[in-house]
């Protein structure tokens, strides 16, 4: 394809990664959401009842903020946490219950607290030896492992 500015940022992409010479396969939420109902053989996750996140390769992480509003009674059974690597292609899916993150909120870290928007911050690590487990250094090292699908 010609170079064009509407283009530009694709073709550097495309360079990036010939140079780097491996393959990452990039996924957005939508696409992430659409693969796994695929898998599940129907719509069970939205955009209301899903969080998405990238590893953070520097760190080993994957990074969710939740809106506090989202866990309360009354409002989801569940929240389905999708977390992908891009190197592997791996798509990982836990199905959280809300009732575990309010039982759980004291071990947890929640940016905001008492303001207009808070949010609990999780930050789960893929270490093999903390697998899934919340290593916010605040944090009490909460594990999200069982909830694995």
């Amino acid at each position: 394809m010609p170079p064009t500015h509407e283009n530009a940022r694709h073709i550097q992409a495309i360079t990036l990664n010939n140079r780097s010479r491996r393959k990452v396969m990039k996924l957005n939420k939508a696409q992430a959401i659409a693969r796994r109902n695929q898998e599940l053989g129907g719509a069970v996750l939205g955009v209301n009842n899903c969080h998405f996140t990238d590893l953070d390769s520097k760190r080993n992480i994957w990074w969710f903020d939740l809106p506090l509003v989202r866990i309360g009674v009354g409002q989801y059974e569940w929240v389905h946490l999708l977390m992908h690597n891009a190197e592997t292609d791996q798509l990982l899916h836990l199905k959280v219950p809300t009732a575990f993150l309010r039982e759980h909120i004291e071990g947890l870290v929640v940016r905001n607290a008492g303001k207009r928007k808070p949010e609990i911050t999780l930050e789960l690590s893929a270490d093999k030896d903390s697998f899934l487990k919340d290593v916010r250094p605040a944090g009490a090292g909460v594990g999200f492992a069982q909830f694995s699908l």
